[in-house]
């Protein structure tokens, strides 16, 4: 069997199936008139192992795509995009973090070009994630952060 998308799909349905039916058993099952806390992740996982042998068996009889060339730009930037915003937004803010994490997002496109569109599109959602998080739904997340503070109060 040549190691293609179906393979690999089936492979992580099984496994993280199996695993999770592993975990489950620790759990009481129960009857199907009173369920216990293992009785659904059980049938979900028993599930889930079924649908990957059944991806690997398609893999197997019929002929699959082959794995395509992993773009390793995407994998690397959008993590490290996600850091950087997790570690600004105390000491610059929700608005400004949330632009830095757009643009570096987007960097990852072969489309993007930082111009003034690309600047305008993130400065109206960050602006309407600040409102949206701060304003509507009342999360403690600075809208101005610690550094732009201290900066202010010279």
């Amino acid at each position: 069997m040549k190691l293609s998308q179906d393979v690999l799909l089936g492979l992580f349905f099984t496994v993280i199936g199996a695993v999770s039916a592993l975990i489950a058993t620790h759990y009481p099952f129960g009857t199907s008139s009173r369920m216990g806390p293992g009785y659904f992740p059980i049938i979900v996982s028993g599930l889930l192992v079924v649908t990957g042998l059944l991806v690997l068996l398609r893999a197997r009889l019929a002929s699959s795509e082959p794995l395509p060339v992993i773009g390793w730009k995407p994998l690397v930037i959008v993590p490290a995009a996600i850091v950087i915003f997790g570690l600004v937004i105390e000491p610059l803010g929700l608005p400004l973090a949330v632009l830095l994490l757009t643009i570096l997002s987007a960097t990852t496109s072969v489309k993007f070009r930082l111009d003034w569109r690309a600047f305008a599109g993130s400065l109206v959602f960050a602006a309407f994630c600040s409102v949206l998080f701060v304003e509507l739904l009342g999360l403690p997340v600075p809208i101005v952060g610690n550094w732009l503070q201290a900066v202010g109060s010279y």
